[in-house]
Parts: C-alpha cells; structure tokens; sequence
C-alpha cells in the first residue's frame, strides 16, 4: 500500500470519528488565566521591548482569496425581492469611499457608471472579463484597503508600512501566499520597496503534500479528471513554514486585521507590550532553568499564571521542572468578546493534565461543555508573539509540539454537493497544544478584521 492509499485511509477513519472534543475546565477570565497589565507595567515591558537586539519576524498567512470579501453580493443578487439586497445597496451608495474604486483608471470609473443595472456593475468590478476590474480575483492580501493623499494601500502593503514602524532595528516579514500570486505579491513589493528601505521580506506556499483528500456524502474519495480532489487541510498545514523561520521571535497575525495608518497605534503598542513579555519571561526562564531553583519557578508563576496548578505540582522534580519550562513560548493577546465568532481562551484537561488552550467552538460536545464554552469573556483576536528557541538559544522542532490527535472534519459545498476532508490540527490551537501559554487582555481597538468589504467603511479603516 503506497503512502496515499495509506492516508487516504486514516483520513477517511478520522472523518468517520468526527472531530475530536476537548474536556474544557473553565473559560480563562482576568487573573485567572488572562493578565490585565497596569499602565506601570505597560511602560516597563515596552521597555523590555526596546531591550531586544534583533530577530524579530511577522509571520502573517496571506493566502486567502478577496472573492469571500463579495460573497454576499453574490448571494443577495439570487435574491427575489429587489428590497432584500440591503448590503448591496450600502456598497453601490458607498462606492466612491473604497480605496479601490480611488484606484481605478479614469476610464474604468466610466464605464461603472454608464451602467444601468446593480447585476451589471457587481460583474464589472467583480470579474475580469469584458475589461473588469477583477476583485474576485485577487489575494485577499492585494484588495486595496486604505485610501491615503499620497496613494493606496493594499493589506498587504499595510502591514509591511506599520511593521517597520515597530522597531528601531528593524523587523522581518514572512508571508505564505498562494503560488499562483507569487508574481503579483512580488511586484507590489519591489514598487514598494522604490520608496521604502525594508529588511528581509519572505514568501512560502503552503505544502501541497499537506492538502486532505476529499470525501462524497457516501464516504467515497471524490475524483476530478481521473485524479483524487484534495484540497488545503487549513492553517494547521502551515506549522512546517512557521518552523523554517530562523528569527528567535515571531508575530502571528491575520492578513485582514490591521488599521488606515491614522488609527494604527493602539496595534503597534500591542505588539510591543506582547514581544516585551515574551522577552522578560524569557530570561527569567532561563535563570530558572539554569538553578532548578523550585521557589523561583512559584515566584515567577506568581507573577505571570503562566503554569497550571496541576503543572506547578508536578514541577516539584527537577526533571519534571525542566521538562516544563523548556517549550516553545507563545504570548497571546485576548479581547473582550463582544459576540465575535471564533476561538477563545480556556482551561482544558487532557490526559488527567490541565492546560491553557485556544477552544473552538467545534471542539465542545454536550449541553454542560456548551455552558462553560458560552461563559467565556475573551476572544481570540490572532495576536501572539511566540519563541521558538529552547534555554540555550536552540530552536525547536515545532512538530514535536503539536497535538496531531486535535484535527478538524470540515464539511463544504462542492458543485453542489457536500464535500468532507480533514483540516490538521489549527495553528494556535492543536499545532500549539504542547506550548507554554500566556494569554494578556488587549484593546479591542487593536482588532479591526475586513470580512466583507462593508468592513472598510468602518472608523478603524479610515482617515482622522
């Protein structure tokens, strides 16, 4: 049996399990899992941040498509009732304010408006043929997102001009996309870079060997043109890129997320408080690490709640101390939930052992665990500093960290048909079970998501 029918295989067993669930203690809430920093304590970690030398990296995954931006075009434009499409009026009666249709040749925005219908104009900017515009189209990464009197910005674009902002050395950026926009990506930059000194600046593409077979509603792999489908098993298959990084610290954030430059403080000072404790805890780590010394471990929990109890307890031998402390570190920022779909920060048992973890919602069974999931007061905004080299400045093999048991069953639409395959184990959550966690409460104005394109008319993506 070759190493596909194998797969094939385990993939079709897990799907057949359905997602495995985690046993989730108590959501994670402030000082009791979540640190809230005093404004005596912000200073003295942004001080902490000015400390570090070099090998800051933004690891940013940038391969989504900007069609999902639309989809609610397309879906209000099957809509009967002409007053029904709500959200495609507020896009028609708001086009002049998004920064791409500023970007549009003289030309283009003429034959937008000589258009006499709303199905007529969403296809024009939508498709590329018939000379449109094309924003289906492109990486989510390339929609422009900001309108400035100097030019637009894309995403993409954004990050790179916030991130060199953040450091007086300098920062490097690390960028998965999809290889068929690699061009694009790298065009944008060199214009970019015309203007700009940058460091270094990387792209890598997600690993098609990592992609998941593709399942029919009667459990049977799914062929197209004689050939198995797969498709992307999601941002777990993305931990092989994050562990070729050589920088000791990395800043995990999402492509989407990020503020008109005008509105763009409040992220940069969350970066570097994160970064800032991540550095301090570090070292008193390794000081720890070097003594074995018991009590300072206890100290240092007393001021971090880096550690379970249960942890604590067990760390009361050496080895079993060591073992503790030596882990990849992540520092992830939590904001308030105010009804935001996604992950959130929880205690969980696993094993007869308790942890911190980023809990998704498909990861809880029952009424009782629905109840405890609900309660939970934070919101995982994808904002982590983590550290990747061990106490004598090695660096981890992150799979050895990862809880490969804690995968995703995915089920999607396919020409019209159910499809399922398996998502590995997401990037914070599972990929990062066996992590040291430390979770920070930080301004919701520090997470400004574009989901839709509406997104973009909202106070964080425009000028003061």
């Amino acid at each position: 049996m070759n190493h596909s029918h194998s797969e094939l295989k385990a993939q079709k067993e897990k799907i057949i399990n359905g997602s495995p669930k985690l046993k989730i203690i108590a959501p994670c809430k402030i000082d009791m899992g979540i640190l809230r920093l005093t404004s005596s304590l912000e200073k003295h970690y942004e001080h902490q941040f000015d400390e570090i030398q070099s090998g800051i990296c933004f690891f940013i995954p940038a391969s989504g498509s900007g069609s999902r931006m639309f989809d609610f075009l397309q879906t209000e434009l099957n809509e009967p009732v002409l007053k029904n499409r709500i959200k495609t009026k507020e896009f028609l009666g708001n086009i002049r304010d998004f920064a791409f249709y500023m970007n549009l040749q003289i030309t283009q925005k003429e034959k937008l408006h000589s258009l006499m219908n709303t199905e007529d104009c969403i296809d024009f900017l939508l498709k590329s043929s018939n000379d449109g515009v094309g924003l289906q189209n492109m990486p989510k990464a390339l929609v422009p997102f900001h309108a400035y009197a100097q030019g637009i910005r894309s995403a993409f674009i954004e990050h790179l001009s916030q991130g060199v902002l953040l450091h007086k050395k300098g920062v490097n950026f690390h960028f998965t996309i999809q290889r068929i926009h690699k061009d694009a990506f790298k065009k944008a930059l060199v214009d970019y870079e015309s203007k700009t000194k940058l460091k270094d600046v990387a792209f890598s593409f997600q690993d098609p060997d990592t992609d998941a077979f593709v399942f029919d509603k009667d459990m049977e792999p799914l062929s197209v043109n004689d050939s198995l489908l797969r498709r992307p098993s999601g941002h777990g298959a993305l931990l092989q890129n994050l562990n070729s990084i050589k920088d000791q610290y990395i800043l995990i954030k999402n492509i989407d997320n990020v503020q008109h430059n005008d509105k763009a403080a409040s992220g940069l000072k969350v970066w570097k408080l994160l970064c800032g404790v991540l550095h301090a805890a570090k070292q008193e780590l390794i000081k720890i690490s070097n003594s074995s010394d018991y009590n300072s471990l206890l100290n240092f929990n007393e001021k971090y709640g880096l550690f379970s109890k249960d942890q604590i307890e067990k760390a009361h031998d050496s080895s079993e101390l060591q073992k503790l402390i030596n882990r990849p570190l992540r520092i992830c920022g939590m904001v308030l939930n105010e009804g935001k779909a996604g992950g959130g920060p929880f205690f969980v048992e696993l094993e007869g052992s308790i942890s911190k973890q980023i809990v998704e919602g498909v990861q809880v069974l029952g009424e009782e665990q629905s109840k405890v999931f609900e309660a939970g007061s934070h919101f995982n905004p994808v904002m982590m500093a983590i550290d990747t080299f061990d106490m004598n400045g090695v660096k981890f093999d992150l799979k050895e960290f990862s809880n490969e048991h804690q995968y995703f069953v995915v089920e999607k639409n396919y020409n019209g048909q159910k499809i399922t395959f398996v998502e590995r184990p997401g990037l914070w959550n599972g990929s990062m079970f066996h992590w040291n966690t430390l979770f920070i409460e930080i301004p919701s104005s520090s997470f400004t998501p574009v989901k839709t394109i509406l997104d973009l008319l909202k106070d964080p993506h425009l000028s003061s």
